[in-house]
């Protein structure tokens, strides 16, 4: 019988989308029969996490992207590939791959496997082509987007059979079952739009901040809940100020009930540049809200244009604002568009779903 023993590595310091991924299948892996271990790093949230929850073996180094280069962290991994008795390993990062990936071919482990997360492009360098023709076994995309990224600077990286797209799933029946107390009380009258994520580049919160500025000034009554830490924050503190909007913007920080967060909201605003996959519009769909997002990257795969949410070109804050005006002021178009979401949530996007083709995948 074959062995179901798998590694799941992801050197990430902070937390987002992949490090949900990374927990989330640690624990749903383990309750099929998969026997789990992992590595994180030191510090990271996601190796905070998973020593708090216990119950896998655990390896935490210091990483980062020359790892690969020094041979003490190389033969640590190996020996813990081994001494798990690993047959396959999940890499999150470009470095994950990198290290991980030499010192998996050194342990013996057969099947290697990268997981893409963002659409971004992947350089084609001479290490890349070795990496992707030599070392990995499978390539494992969250978005059909993603899969084009990655393949866009040499669509000859790795063979396409090779290659499988799974969207992130939402444990749904998890999700449902927690609290969800509003996280900010609701106030009566005021439609209340929020937006999750880190205070990044990658997120575009200044757009997000510059649509939301137009809103105030047509008179729409609304405020905007900002969920979420980064290097950022003080510049985006200083454009509201600089806006005038500082009094309808808060400032959330980094939330951990984040069902509680969407609790409190009548609309989800998402800004972002680029994604492989946004859980928080998955995690905003099972809450019934409708979603105001920039159209590009993965996301017309995720919100239906018109029928779940409203999309716009990335970058144009004019035409988020219209967007977000429009369901601001239109309750029934709200709740249309929310309970819309939530059934096209349950068609596609729940780990029940997900995690049965993970699994196929896997055991090809």
């Amino acid at each position: 019988m074959m062995r179901r023993s798998i590694c799941l590595f992801n050197s990430n310091r902070a937390w987002g989308g992949g490090e949900k991924w990374f927990f989330d299948h640690a624990r749903l892996l383990s309750e099929r029969g998969w026997t789990v271990s992992a590595v994180a790093n030191v510090p990271s949230e996601l190796g905070d996490r998973l020593e708090r929850r216990g119950g896998i073996p655990l390896l935490r180094l210091p990483l980062g992207n020359t790892s690969f280069l020094n041979p003490a962290i190389l033969l640590r991994l190996s020996a813990f590939f081994r001494a798990q008795g690993v047959e396959k390993v999940i890499f999150a990062l470009p470095a994950d791959m990198k290290a991980g990936g030499l010192a998996a071919r050194l342990a013996g482990v057969p099947d290697i496997i990268f997981r893409r997360g963002i659409a971004l492009p992947t350089r084609d360098t001479f290490f890349n082509r070795f990496l992707f023709r030599r070392v990995l076994t499978k390539l494992l995309c969250n978005s059909n987007d993603t899969k084009r990224m990655v393949l866009s600077k040499n669509p000859a990286l790795i063979p396409q059979e090779r290659i499988r797209v799974i969207p992130n799933g939402l444990d749904l029946a998890a999700f449902d079952a927690q609290p969800g107390k509003p996280l900010v009380p609701v106030e009566p009258g005021l439609v209340t739009i929020g937006a999750a994520g880190r205070l990044t580049k990658q997120k575009g919160h200044e757009y997000l901040l510059q649509a939301v500025a137009g809103l105030k000034g047509r008179g729409v009554p609304f405020r905007l809940l900002l969920a979420g830490s980064g290097e950022l924050e003080q510049d985006l503190r200083r454009q509201a100020d600089g806006l005038g909007i500082s009094d309808v913007v808060r400032f959330l920080g980094f939330v951990e009930d984040i069902k509680g967060f969407y609790a409190s909201l009548d609309v989800l605003a998402c800004s972002s540049l680029w994604e492989g996959f946004g859980y928080t519009l998955v995690e905003a769909m099972a809450m019934r809200l409708p979603i105001a997002s920039f159209g590009g990257s993965n996301i017309p795969e995720i919100v239906a244009d018109g029928e779940t949410g409203l999309l716009s070109p990335p970058r144009d804050a004019t035409a988020l604002a219209a967007n977000l005006e429009r369901l601001v002021l239109d309750q029934d178009l709200r709740a249309g568009m929310g309970e819309a979401g939530r059934r096209r949530l349950e068609a596609l996007f729940t780990t029940e779903r997900t995690l049965g083709e993970l699994e196929g995948f896997l055991l090809v």
